[in-house]
């Protein structure tokens, strides 16, 4: 009997893996936990003040206005949801204007009453939105930032970024012909005026948000995009110019044609 539960544990341990007291994540876990006994949260005057200004812009950089979209080539989004699917072989073919256009708006543009296409806690959107291009007509090889308010790319490299991505991301080869590379970054102070610890997990969460709006327009515009979580953090940092404390890139998305 006894060497029955030892066989029990033993196969417990493979599974979940063995349990590490000093885990950094678990320590997060609870650190950010609500319980009922924790304060509730409560909008401060720098939430209030941030909430409809949750985006940067780059003021002195040279700006390209993006089409306004219209939604008029997308498919049915119950048709897109099923057929869905990370692809990591491209064509090489140009990516229209248009298509980058829908792409970035329905991922993170901002609407006439400041709300994004993304659900956000607290409305406070930590996230931001740049575009490494390679093969996108209208527009040179480069590193832009998206503004959503302004729903326009401003150019922050003038140089094809392509293959410091790949040398940054776990899946080099999915690089290989795409058209652009949609990278998510996440302001963390945004919504740590709000929620404290907790706006780490709300940031993550929204990133998934706005990944799956951005992959189901991709599939609905009949392009391939492939969601890429596994990088080297400080190399995508870098190449957005970004510290990885303050604001650190979370996600990003290879988008080419088929």
């Amino acid at each position: 009997m006894n060497l029955r539960i030892a066989e029990v544990d033993e196969a417990r341990d493979k599974l979940l893996g063995s349990r590490n007291p000093f885990s950094v994540s678990e320590v997060f876990h609870e650190n950010s936990r609500i319980t009922a006994a924790a304060p509730g949260f409560a909008i401060v005057a720098g939430a209030q003040l941030a909430a409809p200004h949750g985006f940067k812009r780059y003021l002195h950089s040279p700006r390209t206005s993006l089409p306004a979209p219209s939604g008029e080539s997308l498919q049915d989004l119950g048709s897109a949801i099923r057929r869905r699917r990370s692809c990591r072989t491209h064509s090489g073919r140009e990516l229209s204007l248009r298509q980058l256009a829908e792409i970035t708006f329905l991922t993170l543009g901002c609407q006439p009453d400041h709300r994004r296409c993304l659900p956000s806690a607290g409305a406070l959107y930590p996230l931001e939105l740049y575009v490494a291009v390679s093969r996108v007509d209208g527009l040179d090889p480069g590193l832009y930032h998206y503004d959503p308010r302004g729903h326009a790319l401003a150019q922050l490299r003038d140089e094809d970024c392509i293959a410091a991505i790949a040398d940054a991301v776990f899946i080099p080869e999915a690089t290989e012909g795409a058209a652009a590379v949609l990278l998510m970054s996440a302001m963390f102070g945004r919504s740590k005026i709000k929620y404290g610890e907790r706006a780490y997990r709300f940031a993550l969460l929204e990133a998934g948000h706005a990944m799956q709006n951005l992959l189901l327009v991709a599939t609905a515009l009949n392009l391939g995009a492939c969601p890429v979580g596994g990088f080297i953090d400080d190399r995508l940092n870098d190449l957005l110019d970004i510290d990885g404390v303050e604001e650190a890139a979370l996600y990003a998305a290879i988008v080419g044609l088929p």
